[in-house]
């Protein structure tokens, strides 16, 4: 696979006139990269250099107030880059000009502790060249709305958005791809994660009722008793019910989990 993708963005390089040579260049260099290894931190931030080589790229600078991290589900901020992830009726997600936004600031702006970081590669001074900042209880709820083509589509966009950028667009969205499916993984293992911690959180929040001495049940509510025998079938399949719904919400990762392996093994 990744020796077609240097063949595609060989193309492209020797395709294309003076002002996406640059650029150009840069994919076939990435492309081969990629084809001796596997997608990592490194290639995103090669990504988002290549964004910035071409000529006519302009990003939007949004304003980061609380309306705006409230629907934020991850951003990966690389420098001035960042993709921006949100979930509102739909996934969105963009490649804006951003400086880094750290989880305490955020944490202040939106007045709550729901931020944390994750860094993905490590730089100099101690300071992540590459992290990720995530919004914890948005990406716990909505991580299974995140896809791949949601996460290719706005790495690319800048690139097609300008005038003769379809020339190299296919080739960078070759290169892209297994870069969003890496971070696909990396979102849908910590939404995962979350998920499971907010879930147990609430079952230890909900008080569990204390159940009288069984000989009192039996005396004082003989209905019960015939229920818990089952001797009465409406009561009886009731209980069955419920405890097969239960049954049903305690594990939604086994669930949901078929369906994330299929969709990485389309990407990678």
């Amino acid at each position: 696979m990744f020796s077609k993708l240097k063949e595609i963005a060989s193309g492209a390089a020797k395709s294309v006139g003076g002002q996406f040579a640059k650029a150009s260049g840069a994919i076939a260099d990435l492309a081969a990269s990629l084809a001796t290894r596997a997608a990592a931190a490194a290639d995103l931030g090669s990504i988002l250099d290549i964004i910035e080589m071409v000529p006519g790229v302009k990003f939007e600078r949004p304003e980061i107030d609380a309306g705006y991290l409230d629907t934020l589900l991850a951003a990966v901020q690389m420098g001035e880059l960042t993709l921006a992830i949100h979930y509102r009726k739909e996934t969105e997600a963009s490649v804006v000009r951003l400086y880094p936004l750290p989880a305490t600031a955020a944490n202040e702006l939106t007045g709550s502790d729901r931020f944390f970081a994750k860094v993905l590669i490590n730089g100099d001074d101690d300071k992540p060249a590459i992290q990720m900042l995530i919004n914890s209880e948005h990406l716990a709820n909505n991580y299974r709305h995140v896809t791949a083509d949601t996460l290719t589509n706005a790495l690319a966009f800048p690139i097609e958005n300008v005038k003769g950028g379809f020339i190299i667009a296919r080739s960078f969205r070759a290169i892209a791809r297994p870069i969003a499916g890496w971070l696909l993984g990396i979102i849908f293992d910590q939404g995962e994660k979350l998920h499971r911690r907010f879930r147990n959180e609430r079952d230890d929040d909900v008080p569990q009722p204390t159940s009288p001495p069984s000989g009192e049940q039996q005396i004082d509510h003989p209905a019960a008793a015939s229920t818990a025998s089952g001797d009465s079938d409406g009561s009886s399949s009731g209980v069955r019910s419920n405890k097969s719904t239960l049954a049903d919400d305690d594990h939604p990762m086994e669930r949901e989990q078929p369906r994330q392996d299929r969709r990485s093994d389309q990407i990678v």
